[in-house]
């Protein structure tokens, strides 16, 4: 009984409403773009910002109006763009920072908002700031970055870097070697740790009043807010609840909520709980953290610490999604109590495009993608996914793209037609950032806008729904109604008033069925991948579901 009052508690539907959001979030679907790969406009082989903004008015004609760039700032180019030279001038390789202000005004001019990626917990350490902290004697650096004092003696933990320079100490990465921690302090500094400063000492002060500088900078030129880079990570030796680097993004956000109340942030946290109580406006459920624990069994071969296992979305139809929909039922309430959002990305420049573990076919590219566009937040797509774009298993590490698994494979140019490079550039092949899609077929934007059956109007043609369908919106209702045990079908309801909505998943190489309370008179296909593929018979006392392999369907339920 207790259990059961649980999961009763964990899907009832939530009433608070997300307060204090600016407007236009409210209708935000977010197109995420990696910009060395998404559009090149002089033929050097590497994507740049006017190749973007050339772009912007197919963008909108998917219904995306909103931009989420990966970073375009100043790098050494160790780790894709994530190694800062220079937080307040755009990279040489996409252009120059009046580029960025012209493809701002344009996207303005379309009704897209445009976010920037700030990598707000370490620099390159060819920054200036970094080689004048690593100089020998005192300068206004000096604590910008987390230093021992002593090149002989043993180093505290693998975190801690040899140091070639002047300075006689080791310094603190939070990656690779190249990328220097700045230092925001630490939540509580042990007395023996020479190194370990308070929040509030003039080293830490003076990194967050630089972060508030560069927000500005770029929210002044016109830029609608930011995708924070490991959020919450400032602080070190933080609490397990992270109340340290909390309290120093709600500081932050007291600046930047009254200095730009349109504007907004989104945070690589993967909790909820904890980001959205700092202040954030989205957080995203990523494959790591607690969303992984939604994200992975859904629709990755691989838990967190990369072993194999069975994921939801597969035609061989084995996933479980117990645990992912009882836990998604908590971040639900979650974010409807602390007003914010809790976003789950279709993917990323760090996690495999959707077509692998075998999504290859246009239908299953369709069943799989309708979970994220129909979820009650602003949906975040990565290019590509719109036409489908396969992970390209045979592309190189580039610039630091691999960790503990090739990230290139989910960054490769994305495919416009088919002419040379798949329209990406004129550069010749070898000189390419990244190889095309080499398949006789590959999935273009070209071919897609023809054929009335493509993933592309599809997706264009659900947002559109999405946008016209409050029930579907981020005001609609979610409540898991299937039968966790038997997860094929998966089914849940969007509500708002008197509009009901079911979607209902068959991922699966197999025809499912499945019931649910009744709901209203009758259910009416809306929406999905194949009208005949999906039926509804509706009784006094329950709506039946029969699916047909690799289906989905979005039903109204009649008052």
């Amino acid at each position: 009984m207790k259990r059961l009052l649980t999961i009763i508690l964990l899907f009832a539907a939530a009433t608070v409403s997300a307060e204090n959001q600016p407007e236009w979030l409210k209708n935000a679907v977010i197109y995420h773009i990696y910009p060395s790969t998404y559009m090149d406009s002089n033929g050097d082989g590497i994507g740049d910002l006017k190749g973007i903004e050339s772009r912007l008015d197919y963008i909108r004609s998917c219904g995306f109006n909103c931009i989420w760039m990966s970073p375009c700032f100043a790098s050494a180019w160790e780790d894709g763009g994530y190694d800062i030279i220079d937080y307040y001038k755009i990279d040489p390789r996409f252009g120059t920072n009046d580029d960025l202000k012209s493809l701002i005004d344009k996207a303005h001019g379309l009704g897209i908002k445009v976010l920037l990626d700030l990598v707000a917990g370490h620099t390159s350490d060819k920054h200036p700031w970094f080689k004048e902290s690593s100089k020998a004697e005192r300068n206004q650096y000096s604590d910008y970055y987390i230093w021992t004092v002593g090149k002989n003696y043993k180093k505290p933990g693998p975190k801690f870097v040899n140091n070639n320079h002047p300075r006689d100490g080791y310094y603190i990465r939070n990656f690779f070697e190249c990328q220097p921690a700045l230092n925001y302090g630490y939540y509580s500094p042990k007395p023996d740790h020479h190194w370990e400063q308070s929040y509030n000492d003039p080293g830490p002060t003076a990194v967050r009043t630089e972060l508030k500088k560069i927000i500005a900078h770029w929210c002044d030129m016109g830029a609608d807010g930011f995708r924070v880079d490991m959020a919450n990570s400032l602080v070190k030796s933080d609490t397990k609840n992270r109340d340290g680097v909390r309290r120093l993004w709600r500081e932050i956000f007291e600046w930047y909520n009254s200095t730009y109340p349109e504007n907004i942030m989104l945070s690589e946290w993967s909790n909820p709980e904890q980001s959205l109580s700092a202040g954030f406006n989205i957080d995203l459920l990523i494959h790591n953290g607690v969303g992984g624990k939604v994200y992975r069994p859904l629709v990755c071969e691989t838990t967190d610490k990369m072993a194999p296992t069975v994921c939801y979305f597969n035609r061989e139809g084995k996933g479980d999604i117990r645990a992912a929909m009882e836990l998604y039922g908590e971040i639900y309430n979650t974010y409807r109590r602390l007003g914010g959002y809790a976003s789950m990305p279709t993917n990323s420049h760090d996690i495999w495009r959707l077509s692998r573990m075998n999504r290859t076919t246009a239908e299953e590219q369709k069943v799989a993608i309708t979970l994220f566009l129909t979820l009650p937040t602003p949906p975040i797509v990565y290019y590509g996914e719109e036409i489908g774009m396969r992970n390209l298993e045979y592309a190189p590490p580039k610039e630091g793209s691999f960790s503990s698994r090739n990230r290139s494979t989910c960054r490769t140019p994305m495919q416009w037609d088919n002419s040379k490079n798949a329209g990406f550039s004129t550069a010749e092949p070898e000189k390419i950032y990244l190889p095309v899609d080499n398949a006789p077929s590959f999935p273009n934007v070209a071919e897609q806008l023809t054929d009335p059956n493509s993933v592309l109007n599809y997706v264009s043609d659900l947002i559109a729904l999405r946008q016209a369908t409050p029930a579907l919106g981020v005001e609609g209702d979610w409540k898991y109604v299937g039968d966790l045990d038997n997860p094929y079908p998966m089914i849940y309801a969007r509500t708002l008033g008197d509009e009901k909505y079911v979607v209902v998943f068959n991922p699966a190489d197999r025809t499912v069925t499945g019931s649910i309370p009744t709901m209203g008179k009758g259910a009416e296909w809306a929406f999905g991948n194949n009208r005949s593929l999906a039926k509804c018979k509706s009784s006094k006392n329950e709506h039946t579901f029969t699916m047909k392999p690799i289906s989905v369907a979005i039903f109204k339920i009649n008052n």
